[in-house]
């Protein structure tokens, strides 16, 4: 019973922990595809989402995401292809991001994002690799 009641005390005291907590997350965007396209990254508890990363061919690009309780909403992860001379949305992922560190995300042929690796970042509720 106490061994319960201690496991309960730390889950909640996780769950404070990573609900008021600043973070500081570089987002790393790994294109492994020659398909020409666009990625966003949209973090909802912050009211931000970063620049327009496009690809043209394979290679990485970077965004830092830094702020209070960023893990508080699930944060999405959307991809975008060039159709028609404009763009489209394809695909999209979600997951709760918290903590100090890195996250990479893995963009193949079928532009699904998949975060693949990370650092000092804790993931929940969603595709978190």
């Amino acid at each position: 019973m106490s061994a319960a009641i201690r496991v309960i005390a730390l889950i909640s005291c996780f769950i404070v922990f990573t609900n008021s907590y600043h973070c500081s997350v570089s987002v790393r965007v790994t294109s492994k595809t020659d398909k020409k396209f666009k990625a966003l990254v949209v973090i909802p508890a912050l009211g931000v989402q970063s620049l327009p990363m496009i690809f043209r061919k394979r290679g990485t690009k970077k965004v830092q995401i830094n702020g209070e309780d960023c893990g508080k909403k699930p944060w999405m992860i959307r991809t975008f292809t060039w159709k028609k001379h404009q763009w489209k949305p394809a695909k999209n992922i979600t997951a709760k991001f918290q903590g100090n560190g890195w996250i990479r995300m893995i963009v193949g042929d079928d532009l699904v994002p998949h975060a693949m690796d990370r650092f000092g970042i804790a993931c929940f509720e969603g595709a978190c690799g």
